[in-house]
């Protein structure tokens, strides 16, 4: 029987603010400053980095959890990204400015084959000798 094998990953949901949506954050008038945010994803596992804009999180965990992600808790990384995050999420959200972030490690079993046996031929002479061997003779 194979052991159970496994393939790693991790997301990361980070909010975003357009250039406007920053303008407003500050207004003068309270009524217009604005405290909307965007969201964006970037998956990140053993074979690529894909990033997009996200209505929310769910709809993103049931589409990882399809594809055989188990995704646990999230931590907090606040809003020092490293740069190749904060690239990510500028290439899936034209004009955003990434707030703070949250990442997800996430595991899913992997399904492979154990490698096949050697299959050793004997002639049926072999086979006969195997077979009528008296035993403590050599």
């Amino acid at each position: 029987m194979a052991s159970e094998q496994w393939e790693y990953g991790f997301v990361y949901f980070v909010s975003t603010q357009s250039e406007e949506q920053r303008k407003l954050r500050n207004h003068p008038d309270r009524g217009q400053r604005a405290l909307e945010y965007s969201l964006a994803a970037v998956v990140v596992d053993g074979n690529s980095i894909r990033s997009q804009a996200v209505p929310g999180k769910v709809a993103l965990l049931n589409e990882l959890g399809d594809d055989g992600w188990q995704v646990e808790n999230g931590m907090s990384l606040g809003a020092s990204l490293p740069n190749w995050l904060r690239e990510a999420v500028q290439s899936a959200v034209a004009d955003s400015h990434p707030g703070g972030a949250v990442e997800h490690y996430m595991r899913r079993r992997v399904h492979r084959r154990p490698p096949a046996r050697a299959l050793v031929r004997r002639s049926r002479q072999q086979q006969h000798n195997a077979v009528r061997a008296p035993s403590g003779s050599s």
